[in-house]
């Protein structure tokens, strides 16, 4: 009686570890709120924050870089 119980709880906790439906979604918005904080400290950057002005030079060298 035991190792069926046992069995089942693990078919219940394994079923759940192993669903991944709403896993892309959540990279998604994971990516999205990484473009938005990229986006705020570029805003800031005009302002002289060094992070923000730092990834604006690294964004115009790629941009440059693509067009070469």
């Amino acid at each position: 009686m035991m190792k069926k119980l046992m069995t089942k709880m693990n078919e219940k906790y394994f079923g759940y570890v192993r669903n991944e439906r709403g896993a892309q979604a959540l990279e998604w918005v994971a990516l999205g709120l990484v473009v938005i904080a990229i986006m705020s400290v570029i805003a800031m950057g005009i302002q002289g924050s060094s992070i923000g002005e730092t990834i604006i030079s690294k964004l115009e060298e790629m941009i440059q870089g693509i067009g070469s």
